[in-house]
């Protein structure tokens, strides 16, 4: 039975250096830019990028 009261880390925690794997914040962050960039390139055909990004004045 799992124990969920625990205060260890968890698996996943643990993982993270070992895998070398960037943090939650970070891969959200990423994808986030990578998103931007597809969308400004048009990219993404389901996102006009006319309609969704703003020009400064």
């Amino acid at each position: 039975m799992n124990n969920y009261k625990s205060k260890e880390e968890g698996c996943v925690t643990n993982m993270l250096p070992t895998f070398k794997l960037n943090s939650l914040q970070d891969r959200r962050v990423y994808n986030r830019l990578v998103m931007l960039y597809k969308i400004t390139r048009g990219m993404v055909p389901a996102v006009d990028p006319d309609e969704y990004l703003t020009s400064k004045p």
